[in-house]
């Protein structure tokens, strides 16, 4: 009987672990397509500017920049897929188990706690109550949305240095094709601008809030 209980407790959280853990990697591969969509427009811009025939240390550089910018973008995009298969999974859990746990105790309710003789509908109560605490709070301990957006605002913002390159290396401005000396150093202090940016965004952003987490917690009364 004793051992009966305890999996009865121990089975259900198994399982919501598992199902939680399939339905996260399930949201997670859909989130490729929105990587797809950016790797499209990444590609296009990357092919126009590697294809570029140059000679010049600046449009160099520029090259060089650009494909830096491409490698550290990287991690912002993943960072925001793996905050959104989350958010997902998180909210369906969420609800799922709240409409349990209203469930279950609205049956409890009508009795009394204490007049329920059914110990596995307490437990069920209990298990149901704890999950649904437990998806409540945590994406707003981890911070999910604002989590995705700046990571997203971060992986735009580099996307943005690659579009003033892009600019830059077909010369719309005119520096290359002017060929002077003021012409370069703007053409060099553009580029300057460009480091200084990638120097100072290259934080990987992730935050919680640990105040977030509710100082008290009681599932019945």
């Amino acid at each position: 009987m004793k051992i009966s209980k305890i999996l009865f407790f121990a089975i259900p959280i198994v399982i919501t672990a598992f199902l939680f853990w399939k339905t996260n990697e399930f949201f997670f591969e859909q989130s490729n397509e929105m990587r797809k969509y950016f790797k499209e427009k990444d590609s296009l811009i990357g092919l126009n500017v590697n294809s570029k025939k140059v000679d010049v240390a600046e449009a160099i550089q520029l090259k060089k920049q650009f494909n830096i910018i491409e490698k550290m973008k990287e991690p912002y995009i993943v960072t925001a897929k793996k905050y959104s298969s989350f958010n997902y999974s998180f909210s369906i859990f969420f609800t799922f188990f709240s409409i349990l746990t209203g469930v279950i105790g609205f049956v409890i309710v009508k009795k009394g706690w204490d007049n329920v003789d059914n110990l596995y509908l307490k437990i069920s109560f209990l298990i149901s109550f704890f999950f649904s605490t437990f998806f409540g709070v945590l994406p707003k301990v981890l911070g999910n949305e604002e989590n995705i957006k700046n990571n997203i605002t971060k992986y735009n913002f580099y996307s943005g240095l690659q579009l003033d390159i892009y600019t830059l290396i077909n010369d719309n401005k005119g520096y290359l094709k002017r060929n002077t000396p003021q012409s370069l150093d703007s053409l060099n202090l553009e580029i300057l601008s460009i480091t200084k940016n990638i120097k100072e965004n290259q934080d990987l952003y992730f935050n919680v809030f640990i105040d977030r987490v509710p100082k008290e917690i009681k599932p019945f009364d």
